[in-house]
């Protein structure tokens, strides 16, 4: 058979470019004001959630029709939440992202594709992952996984408010991140120009060691994260960022520790929360567990049912944190 890596993260990158464009036209029409952002509820990230997972469902339902998909949205909920006014924005948007004219029942369609249940392949999508850091004009990203076999086998990060240049925050931005089994790790800017190969850092000394959580407290367990730092004595700073932009930015070397706790010891994370993330950092070097140093097990349905946690790190300090976690844990109980 011939070999599909090539023409698959070609579609996945399109995909994530035009889903990027989506996101950015809802922002564009939205008011800058935070309060008047608020007045507006949920709109804004339904609007963009759902043209964003309707321009990718369309590119891979038109390429791979047999390729599996599980995706976060699905189109009832679209319907009976984004008003008149949602679903002329959202038709408009879409049609003008991929030039042609569409209907609401066109768009309602590509988000509900769901492929074939019997292929080797299958499309992990989270359209907009991070939307209060969508809402608030600061990162989110949309993630676009390729599981094969039930194992992340590829994938595409599109953040569209990541830098291209960390040093220069108020500079250009929107970077594509990219990955493949075998093929390493990869970041383009989205609006095009130089592709260049990324790897995570080799820091491990703890006065170097970054660790990236989350903005929202309520998405992990912001105690244990600090005890981890102060048990390691790690002293390279503690950045908040929003949704799966962290994985890109351990695969690029901004960071090497990303820590995802749970505050609920019950719960377990969605898969398209982390197929891509998880492959680009692989790809990139990097280690990826869960906080028991269990492999993450992506093919047991939408959820990582058998993980606890998520632990990404550069590889050289995984072992070390995993340790910490032991030590803070059993302190805890």
């Amino acid at each position: 058979m011939t070999d599909p890596t090539d023409r698959i993260l070609d579609v996945a990158r399109e995909a994530g470019r035009s889903a990027a464009a989506v996101c950015r036209a809802v922002l564009g029409e939205a008011p800058a004001a935070p309060e008047a952002m608020a007045k507006l509820g949920k709109e804004p990230v339904t609007v963009a959630d759902y043209g964003s997972q309707a321009v990718i469902l369309r590119a891979v339902q038109a390429a791979f029709p047999e390729h599996g998909v599980i995706a976060e949205e699905g189109a009832e909920h679209l319907r009976e939440n984004a008003g008149d006014h949602g679903s002329q924005q959202i038709v408009r948007l879409v049609g003008q992202t991929i030039g042609e004219e569409v209907s609401f029942d066109q768009v309602c369609s590509w988000i509900d594709h769901d492929g074939s249940g019997g292929s080797e392949f299958t499309w992990s999508i989270d359209p907009i992952d991070g939307t209060k850091g969508f809402l608030r004009r600061q990162q989110f990203a949309v993630a676009i996984g390729i599981l094969r076999h039930g194992k992340p086998y590829a994938g595409v990060l599109a953040c569209p408010n990541l830098p291209l240049d960390p040093a220069d925050p108020n500079g250009a931005k929107g970077l594509l991140y990219f990955a493949a089994d075998g093929r390493g790790a990869w970041r383009e800017p989205i609006d095009g120009g130089e592709t260049k190969a990324v790897k995570v850092s080799p820091h491990q000394a703890a006065s170097d060691v970054r660790v990236l959580g989350s903005v929202e407290s309520a998405h992990g367990d912001p105690a244990l994260v600090k005890a981890v730092i102060e048990d390691l004595g790690l002293s390279g700073g503690m950045v908040r960022i929003d949704s799966q932009v962290k994985y890109a930015v351990v695969a690029h070397g901004g960071a090497e520790v990303y820590l995802r706790p749970r505050s609920k010891p019950e719960y377990r994370e969605n898969i398209w929360d982390h197929t891509a993330g998880v492959i680009v950092t692989l790809e990139a070097g990097g280690r990826v567990t869960d906080l028991d140093g269990k492999d993450l097990d992506f093919s047991l349905g939408k959820k990582l049912a058998e993980n606890r946690g998520v632990l990404a790190t550069n590889g050289a300090v995984h072992q070390q944190v995993l340790e910490s976690l032991r030590r803070v844990e059993a302190a805890k109980a």
